[in-house]
């Protein structure tokens, strides 16, 4: 299906499948229910929730926790006899010329979550997250004194007399942008990419099963345990694109969660989350560099063991309501451990491994309106809660600096 087409698809359906009469009981709701901070549904009701997000970045945290602009490795390239070693025969100055990058990401990610309330404090539903990303890229290789052998035939074996590389001169002139895109695209060369320009993908990413338990609930205070399981099903990153981002990481992850909400009075609230992701061994198909090498030869791909690094995930959120409205403040910090990869054929995988120790510091601010009470006095056809919310990244490592705009709209039938 279209991506374009599944925001407003989803977001009609569930419009009208909130239509039929909600029973929510109570007079006055906590902020954990009335702002549907919880994704609880009421008992042998559904519960709807479609958020969307999008967001963009143009640098990066590198592993120092430095803010660098996003594929820097790529720019200011000295494309020597480091980085091709054919070009070894011509002497040390000898160079395909120096590289000019620069990209930016954007990203338009949405997350339908379905759950049904078995009792009043146990829910069971799904996550189903999709989106579309797209990169643009601004490639060029200028100056260089190696260029192509016009004489050099590729049916012959390779020898000092018929070499692919010449020294610029003569009928030899500079490689420049479109000689190196050959160069790292045509398979003659032992590279095998695809082109460096602007990218797009869409489709669906991992979904989620699972369920969630308000095992503790008082007047002012509760707790909300959440356990599922991630599937993943996303397509994987393609080993030959220097630039693919794919929706999902497809990896299967053990998914749990704890959320305390409580009322501090004077309309104020608190909610404090801790959320674990054990992400399960699977199997990929990937380049591997040697120590130190930044493009890894076609012939380098092999099928690994890959186990993603666990992560946590944290947040301290207060809250302020006002009538039908609330403000609220979060603190966030996502904390990833470095990743793994195994080779069948005793391959040095480290390269691999290298710059995946993740963590980012984050803030948000949100404002929300809930259409309960609304809902109630016959004033709007649906319990439709709302909230906008911005994120912004002021802290990383291995982590992208981005902000992020969201939209959520929850309702009950």
């Amino acid at each position: 299906m279209n991506p374009k087409l599944i925001l407003p698809r989803c977001l009609f359906a569930s419009l009208l499948l909130c239509l039929p009469q909600v029973t929510l009981a109570g007079d006055e709701l906590p902020s954990a229910s009335s702002h549907a901070l919880a994704f609880m549904a009421p008992v042998d009701r559904w519960a709807i929730r479609l958020e969307l997000r999008g967001n963009g970045w143009k640098q990066k945290y590198n592993d120092d926790g430095e803010r660098v602009a996003f594929g820097a490795e790529f720019d200011q390239l000295a494309l020597d006899s480091d980085l091709f070693p054919a070009l070894g025969p011509f002497g040390a100055g000898a160079s395909l010329g120096t590289t000019a990058f620069d990209a930016r990401v954007s990203n338009s990610y949405g997350e339908l979550d379905i759950g049904f309330g078995v009792t009043a404090d146990l829910t069971v539903g799904a996550l189903i997250p999709f989106g579309r990303s797209s990169a643009r890229v601004n490639f060029a290789v200028d100056g260089g004194n190696v260029g192509f052998n016009p004489a050099f035939d590729p049916s012959q074996p390779v020898s000092g007399s018929n070499y692919p590389f010449a020294p610029v001169g003569g009928a030899v002139a500079p490689m420049g942008t479109e000689g190196v895109q050959q160069l790292l695209t045509d398979p003659d060369f032992g590279y095998g990419y695809e082109r460096i320009e602007d990218t797009r993908r869409s489709g669906l990413g991992d979904p989620t099963v699972g369920g969630l338990w308000r095992f503790y609930k008082s007047d002012k205070e509760s707790l909300v345990l959440g356990l599922g399981v991630r599937f993943g099903i996303a397509r994987k990153d393609d080993p030959d694109n220097l630039l693919d981002f794919s929706i999902g990481d497809g990896s299967t992850d053990l998914r749990g969660q704890l959320e305390y909400f409580r009322d501090l009075g004077n309309k104020f609230d608190l909610r404090l989350l801790l959320d674990r992701k054990i992400q399960l061994a699977d199997r990929i198909t990937v380049r591997i560099p040697a120590p130190g090498q930044l493009l890894a030869p076609a012939s380098s791909k092999e099928r690994v063991a890959r186990d993603l690094g666990d992560f946590w995930e944290y947040d301290v959120e207060v809250g302020k309501s006002l009538g039908d409205w609330r403000g609220s403040l979060t603190w966030h910090r996502y904390d990833k451990q470095a990743d793994r990869y195994t080779s069948d054929a005793g391959t040095d995988t480290s390269a691999l491994e290298a710059n995946t120790r993740v963590y980012a510091n984050q803030w948000r601010a949100a404002i929300s309106w809930s259409g309960i009470h609304a809902w109630r006095e016959k004033r709007v056809p649906l319990p439709l809660i709302v909230r906008l919310e911005t994120q912004r990244t002021y802290q990383g490592r291995n982590f992208v600096d981005v902000r992020d705009y969201y939209v959520r709209l929850t309702s009950f039938f």
